[in-house]
């Protein structure tokens, strides 16, 4: 069965149906450059209503392992592939990415020359696109039938408990689950709450720090929760992630901006602004700081991207507030950025003896 990618712009690419194939979508386009991670990413709840292009030109070769899901339910709208391996060969696989795409009633489409659109995309930019049955004639009528999904608040995990040395709330944008294992690895106890939980809700769970997670879409949307930063950061230790990090910006007066086209891989040099490391990064995201607001507030950039000069983390000094823009937890990717998480909790413990 034929399948119509048509862009924003008028561009359009024919393939072949694959996952939910008679569906039709809309959503953002952008592109991933990673060679693995493909199931992480489709279950990764930033990646909501957007319709993911791998460069990488076979996709699905190690089938889908249904402990690595990064959420319990698929937020993208599609998968464009250039080709859909159709076997898996791996000991953890349990199903292929067809069936996985099938199942979750995800679209998907094969056969497309991904390296020649993602050039397109780094020209023209990131923009809204669809993935028809037939040829789209009209995009802005086509696109007002084709409806988004919704965040949908992911089940509490099973690790509610105390029992860990700290403990540590979790404000759930759109949290990946591999950030919560690596706070649960590292002897944490941990409690996630929705994204607009009041600051009194979180107190009564007497947290040693908070953590705002990641999340889809434009950070301004969420300025109803900007005050509760500022009051947590009163109070407790904080650090942000992805969206985390953005929003820890705009509570101080900073502002972002939407990128060309988005960091989405596993390859991102990241420099310290301290001692000048670098360190590679996993990333996923379409807006980032402008660094020129970051003058009138009280923010010090701690890490900055070497491709682009993007803010890549900060802190705000003489407090204990930190964030980050790319993704310390890294499942799959480099393992190296995972020293956030250890420095968070070192801050937490110099905090509580500060105050002892």
């Amino acid at each position: 069965m034929q399948k119509y990618l048509t862009l924003a712009d008028g561009s359009q690419w024919i393939g072949t149906a694959i996952g939910a194939r008679t569906l039709e979508v809309a959503g953002q386009i952008v592109f991933n450059t990673g060679m693995s991670g493909y199931q992480e990413t489709l279950t990764d709840p930033s990646y909501l209503n957007q319709l993911i292009t791998f460069t990488y030109p076979l996709i699905g070769n190690y089938g889908i392992d249904p402990t690595v899901s990064q959420a319990t339910t698929i937020g993208a709208q599609a998968i464009i592939v250039h080709e859909l391996a159709d076997f898996s060969d791996h000991q953890t696989s349990r199903q292929s990415l067809a069936s996985f795409l099938t199942l979750n009633h995800v679209a998907g489409i094969a056969g497309i020359d991904t390296r020649d659109l993602t050039t397109h995309i780094r020209t023209t930019g990131s923009q809204m696109a669809i993935i028809s049955n037939t040829p789209v004639s009209d995009f802005d009528a086509k696109l007002a039938t084709l409806p988004l999904k919704q965040l949908l608040p992911q089940p509490l995990p099973l690790n509610q408990v105390h029992t860990g040395k700290t403990h540590i709330v979790v404000l759930d944008f759109g949290e990946k689950s591999a950030i919560t294992a690596e706070l649960i690895k590292r002897g944490c106890a941990v409690t996630v709450l929705p994204a607009t939980t009041s600051l009194k809700v979180i107190s009564a769970y007497h947290p040693d720090g908070i953590l705002l997670s990641n999340g889809p879409g434009d950070p301004t949307a969420h300025a109803q929760v900007l005050p509760t930063i500022r009051q947590l950061a009163k109070h407790y230790p904080l650090a942000g992630i992805c969206l985390g990090h953005q929003l820890i910006a705009l509570a101080y007066g900073a502002q972002t901006y939407q990128l060309p086209f988005g960091h989405h891989s596993l390859n991102h040099p990241v420099q310290s602004c301290v001692d000048g490391t670098v360190m590679m990064t996993a990333q996923n995201h379409d807006y980032a700081i402008d660094p020129a607001s970051l003058t009138t507030t009280p923010l010090q950039v701690t890490y900055t991207e070497l491709n682009d000069g993007s803010v890549e983390g900060l802190r705000l000094p003489h407090t204990a507030v930190m964030s980050v823009q790319f993704h310390p937890e890294a499942h799959p990717g480099p393992q190296e950025a995972g020293q956030f998480f250890d420095k968070f909790l070192t801050m937490i413990q110099q905090e509580a003896v500060a105050n002892a």
